[in-house]
């Protein structure tokens, strides 16, 4: 017998609407029905904890390049975790993929040939892929064992992408790819982990490496970049990343999207010398979407939603707009100092100045 058929029947004094086509009811977990010592994954920065409950572990181990773990958990569905920091979860790896890949993907005209840095899930080669557009969408990886491990253990992100024969997966280090490739690209995603406090990762995230880049574009190329965390607590390393890449491009554009699975809001960079927020219609978006993915592919997406995700908070825009560091090769990134207010003894309405 299935966990579903197992749990007790819920009366409710109320009517239930009726799903669409693909869905059925879940009843929540009884946190009372669980064993009394729990498991936890365990997330961690420099002052704060996070656990992860999980029902059972389904895999670890050490590859050469870092530690994986994927485990399924009750809240957020099976989780990848990357050097203990959660990389892609099923409850909202769609909405992720999606906004990191669509964006560009829709707003350019015909893209044909993309290039991935990074991506091991496969989620963000199965976005690419869903165009039919596409005659060649190439993923660079470092690491073949842990590209290899989510084939085995993640197929609903990947859903079969690794088998078309449009795509190609190359292990190697994508900084050292793009020096030496001769091929052109439409769109260039860059998915991969956070900087990590100056870690390996840090040189795919600089400007020598977007200058090489750039020289990979076609005419009208946009690229796409994971922008890491991107919250009022945490926003020095993506307005870094933002001045780096508007060193490269006349068009760069944040977006910002509340993952639930990594308990913050998340950045998105879109860049470009020709595609601006300004120029997205909602309705055209919702257009493109139905024509190129049909009605059925996007969980998340609309053309209302994407733009609602450029527009950003007075105290936002400052904070983008501020000059600051850029990150250079060999140049450890050393934030900013923290901004704080000056507080007055007693605030005033502004009403009582009239």
């Amino acid at each position: 017998m299935s966990e579903y058929q197992a749990q007790p029947v819920v009366y409710r004094p109320y009517p239930l609407p009726e799903l669409r086509p693909g869905e059925f009811y879940v009843e929540p977990v009884d946190p009372a029905s669980l064993e009394e010592t729990p498991i936890h994954c365990i997330e961690r920065d420099p002052f704060d904890y996070y656990a992860f409950r999980i029902k059972s572990m389904v895999h670890s181990s050490q590859t050469e390049f870092q530690k994986i773990e994927i485990a399924d958990t009750y809240n957020y569905g099976r989780i990848l975790f990357l050097d203990g920091y959660v990389q892609s979860a099923a409850s909202d790896e769609a909405l992720y993929h999606e906004m990191l890949v669509q964006p560009a993907m829709l707003l350019h005209p015909d893209p044909r040939d993309v290039l991935i840095i990074g991506g091991g899930e496969g989620a963000t080669l199965r976005e690419v892929l869903a165009h039919r557009t596409v005659r060649s969408a190439t993923m660079v990886d470092i690491d073949r064992e842990t590209v290899e491990l989510c084939r085995e253990h993640l197929p609903t992100w990947h859903c079969g992408a690794f088998e078309d024969p449009r795509a190609r997966t190359i292990y190697a280090d994508g900084r050292a790819f793009i020096e030496a490739t001769d091929a052109f690209y439409d769109v260039v995603i860059i998915d991969v982990v956070d900087m990590l406090e100056n870690g390996v990762a840090l040189r795919l995230y600089t400007r020598q490496f977007y200058e090489s880049l750039r020289r990979r574009l076609r005419r009208g190329g946009i690229v796409m970049v994971q922008g890491l965390e991107f919250s009022f607590d945490d926003y020095k390393e993506h307005t870094a990343l933002s001045r780096t890449l508007r060193a490269m491009f006349a068009e760069v554009h944040t977006m910002r999207v509340g993952i639930p699975s990594f308990l913050s809001s998340w950045g998105f960079i879109m860049a470009s010398d020709w595609a601006t927020p300004a120029s997205i219609r909602p309705d055209t978006i919702d257009q493109l979407i139905a024509q190129r993915l049909g009605n059925d592919w996007i969980d998340h997406l609309t053309g209302e939603f994407l733009l609602g995700c450029f527009a950003h908070c007075k105290e936002t825009r400052y904070r983008l707009s501020q000059i600051g560091p850029i990150l250079e090769d060999d140049v450890p990134f050393i934030a900013p100092p923290d901004v704080d207010d000056i507080e007055p003894e007693r605030a005033k309405l502004p009403a009582l100045d009239w």
